[in-house]
């Protein structure tokens, strides 16, 4: 695709769908162009727009995806165009419906947004490795047919008697004639009865062509393909008199179309089966009953490996595929070590490649349930052993859903789809390693489903997403200093739905940033109202997730909403989890830098938590630092607990930073700590989160002043 971007053409006839798809991918250096119809598509392809690939809605008006994809597959030049259907329908005979229109990949509506740039992506170089392979084998054609073509005469009795030079070349001869015996003792031996057999076809007046294989002329155990026709010659008579034709050696070109099926059938990356290959290979052994009526499928989610791609590039990501690829096969081919399974039971499991964050193993139904556990466990441990790529250590977090056919569903897609559950819900619960399907994974992953679509609807409405205050107090004199943004969600039918239950959701789907963009512009603009009112309502802190930290447009989106609102930056604060900082800490470091630059303070929120927190410290030019309210809980009761906080305190000063405790609730948390010194309160004891306009009144009540 050279330089320019790729170009990807959305045919959908719902304007929601299309606007949604194209803001996600435009915002991976894609260039997108939209139709509401199948006809429009093919009109302006016909016209000369040809993307680098197509993603087409399979249920329209007028002209369904279907049959637009097997007219645009007529077409030559789109022969190796990816095209993905896009579809709510789930059933195997759409699915086969697809691939055999042409398709070159299906997904399910609604679709899984973060997972949608890398589908593109995967797609976008394979199918560029394709054309190369492609173009090469049309340059390889052409260039035969002017250099590998030799040509040649046979008389009656089919001894080679002219010839030219390369067709000498090809067979290994030096000098005519060549008896018709000799040359057959270079032909492979499963090809000589048929190649004789066209032969003797042709003396009685028909052409013959045939493909066959040849031993090489230097006898090294190499045998060339060649491609050979001949046409009988007659005399004035039609007296057969011999043949004439020619020979081409196309070797190069049978290596390169069996590269092609390779690419075809296999994942560029790791080498694996794809997942087409997969489900074609274990639906044929369903079908002729090898399986003992029974198999297991292991989905194999790697958890981090989009990280790993976002912070250390997609050239280690893929270095990461290819090494855990190599210790999946080689668990193959140890018997020793995977739980007194024979070689022979290793040998019938099959491992491919999902996508570009995720395995399987087809496991064989003679396999026993602790055989199936032992083996995927030994799946989890190989695949978590550090990884050294290119000077990094990398370590990928795999989780691993089982499900078993027939019990658990009566195809492949189904099956692949329910073992792909139940890992992704173990890897977004924190739960076990190696987790097995459960009926409730089905109605767990359809309120979830629900709560995601609700989700999306609360963002784009924007009215039932509120940010909640809760303000923060100077603790020796009991002034206003500023408060925290919370994020709340108030659904008109659940109510208010818990942040524990949609924050995490969210960063799991990739709606974390759109929403704290939403969030940051809100504030922003009542920061800017309250602020044109004559009102102070001190600095104000946002939470920042992983994702918007390390997103690239976090800064110029900051200077944007400054510029638009004309904000004082000393009225704004961001808090940032040590958990977040330890993603990328080099990025991180460059990012607070240059918030503060702006003169925007950073605050290092859950202060004590992690396991490197002093380091940070040292690390980070930070502004002020966050007990958790797990040391103030007990900070009544517990002497450890006191001491622990006043050496924070202690340590923050000794820094020049501001000591901020979260959660405190009595009196007498806050007689101790005012006594070793903390600078600023947050908790229940001054004051609950409250939504704008009831925080806009307790600011107008105090006006910088004590209760």
């Amino acid at each position: 695709m050279d330089n320019h971007k790729p170009r990807i053409l959305i045919v959908d006839d719902e304007p929601v769908m299309r606007t949604i798809t194209e803001s996600v991918l435009a915002q991976h250096e894609f260039e997108i162009s939209t139709a509401d119809s199948a006809e429009q598509a093919i009109l302006m392809i016909n016209e000369g727009f040809v993307p680098d690939l197509l993603l087409l809605d399979v249920l329209m008006p007028g002209m369904n995806g279907f049959e637009a994809c097997r007219i645009l597959r007529r077409q030559h030049r789109l022969e190796h165009l990816p095209i993905i259907m896009l579809t709510a329908l789930d059933d195997q005979d759409s699915i086969d419906e697809a691939y055999r229109c042409g398709a070159t990949d299906f997904i399910t509506k609604p679709l899984n947004i973060p997972l949608l740039p890398h589908r593109v992506r995967y797609l976008l170089r394979s199918s560029l490795a394709v054309r190369e392979l492609y173009d090469s084998q049309i340059t390889l054609i052409n260039t035969q047919q002017i250099a590998r073509l030799g040509n040649w005469r046979m008389d009656t009795k089919g001894n080679i008697v002219r010839a030219s030079r390369e067709y000498l070349e090809i067979i290994g001869a030096s000098q005519l004639p060549v008896p018709e015996q000799r040359l057959m003792l270079r032909v492979h031996r499963e090809d000589r009865t048929v190649l004789l057999r066209q032969r003797a076809e042709m003396r009685m007046g028909r052409p013959y062509q045939i493909d066959y294989r040849l031993r090489s002329a230097a006898d090294d155990g190499i045998w060339l393909h060649v491609h050979e026709r001949g046409f009988p010659r007659f005399d004035e008579r039609q007296h057969y008199v011999g043949a004439e034709g020619f020979t081409q050696d196309i070797t190069e070109r049978v290596a390169q179309e069996e590269q092609i099926r390779h690419l075809a059938w296999h994942d560029p990356v790791s080498g694996l089966s794809n997942r087409t290959r997969l489900i074609e290979l274990l639906e044929r052994e369903i079908g002729e009953g090898n399986t003992g009526h029974c198999l297991s499928i292991a989905f194999i989610h790697l958890a981090n490996l989009r990280e790993v791609q976002t912070v250390l590039g997609q050239e280690i990501a893929d270095a990461a595929i290819r090494a855990l690829s190599r210790r999946l096969k080689g668990m193959l081919e140890e018997p020793d070590c995977c739980c007194t399974m024979d070689a022979e039971c290793l040998q019938d499991v099959k491992l491919g490649r999902y996508d570009e964050h995720a395995f399987i193993a087809a496991l064989p139904g003679r396999m026993s349930r602790e055989q199936v556990d032992c083996f995927a466990r030994q799946m989890v441990e190989n695949l978590s052993r550090p990884l050294m790529l290119h000077g990094e250590e990398v370590l990928i977090r795999p989780f691993v859903g089982i499900a078993a056919y027939p019990e658990h569903a009566n195809n492949m897609p189904d099956l692949m789809r329910r073992a792909m559950l139940v890992a992704l819900q173990a890897s977004a619960g924190g739960g076990a390693d190696v987790a097995y399907f459960d009926p409730q994974h089905d109605r767990a992953a359809s309120q979830r489903m629900m709560l995601e679509r609700c989700l999306r609807t609360a963002l784009e409405q924007g009215d039932q997403l509120q940010p909640y205050f809760q303000p923060k107090l100077c603790a020796r004199t009991g002034r206003l200093t500023g408060a925290e943004v919370l994020l709340r969600w108030q659904h008109p039918e659940m109510g208010m739905v818990s942040p524990a239950q949609f924050i995490p959701l969210a960063e799991e789907v990739g709606l974390i940033h759109p929403i704290s963009e939403w969030l940051v512009a809100h504030v922003f603009d009542l920061l800017a109202d309250w602020r044109a009112w004559g009102l102070n309502p001190g600095r104000v802190s946002i939470n920042l997730s992983a994702d918007s930290l390390f997103e690239r447009s976090l800064i110029p989106f900051f200077d944007e909403q400054l510029a638009r609102t004309g904000l004082p930056t000393e009225m704004l604060a961001v808090e940032l989890t040590e958990s977040v900082l330890m993603q990328n800490a080099d990025v991180a470091q460059n990012v607070i830098g240059q918030l503060r630059q702006r003169g925007i303070h950073v605050s290092l929120d859950d202060f004590g938590t992690g396991f490197s927190s002093l380091g940070y410290l040292n690390r980070f030019n930070i502004d002020e630092i966050k007990i958790d309210r797990s040391f103030v809980i007990d900070l009544e009761g517990d002497t450890r607990e006191r001491a622990l906080v006043q050496a924070i305190i202690t340590l923050g000063h000794a820094l020049g930073l501001s000591v901020v405790a979260e959660g405190v609730e009595t009196e007498a948390q806050a007689a101790l700590l005012r006594d070793i010194g903390c600078d600023i309160f947050q908790g229940y004891l001054f004051a609950r989160p409250m939504p704008a306009t009831d925080f806009i009144d307790f600011v107008s009540r105090r006006e910088a002043s004590p209760t």
